[in-house]
């Protein structure tokens, strides 16, 4: 994706940081997840999809891989 579309993207009023692999975030439902794979910037425009596991309470992860757009995330 050419550098002059994501920054009219990115200057959307309300526009969120994009996630990042490694990120860790509140999904939704409460759960603390891990971003392990995705991106936010396709060839020909958004992707938003991402793969993540849970953080478990001892601060492994899951073995139960989940994905989904950005938005159905946080």
């Amino acid at each position: 994706m050419e550098d002059w579309a994501k920054e009219i993207i990115e200057s959307i009023p309300g526009h969120q940081k994009p996630l990042s692999i490694g990120d860790t975030i509140k999904h939704k439902d409460g759960r603390t997840v891990r971003i392990v794979d995705g991106m936010y910037y396709g060839t020909h425009g958004v992707s938003n999809f991402w793969y993540f596991r849970e953080v478990m309470p001892d601060g492994s992860l899951s073995e139960n891989l989940e994905h989904g757009y950005g938005n159905q995330i946080r």
